[in-house]
């Protein structure tokens, strides 16, 4: 008796995984494919709606080090090398 109903749970259990697998196939294969954008803000968990704004570009440029900035990372070099 427990052997049937091992064997009932499994069969339903591979029915139903069947069911899940193919029956949605044909319905997902007539839909036309979402444009890429779109496609990419779904997969990163934005509202496909919303306009995509870029960025401002920025006026900052980096500054470029001092001599005395240099000297401080020339020394710091080599006194981590002293504690090695």
């Amino acid at each position: 008796m427990v052997q049937f109903a091992v064997g009932l749970i499994v069969g339903a259990s591979v029915v139903a995984l069947l069911v899940i697998v193919f029956a949605p196939s044909r319905r997902v294969r007539a839909e036309k494919p979402l444009p890429r954008d779109a496609e990419t803000k779904v997969l990163l968990g934005e509202d496909p709606d919303d306009p995509t704004i870029p960025p401002a570009p920025s006026d900052d440029h980096p500054q470029p080090y001092s001599s005395a900035d240099l000297g401080r990372r020339r020394r710091l070099g080599e006194q981590q090398r002293g504690r090695r």
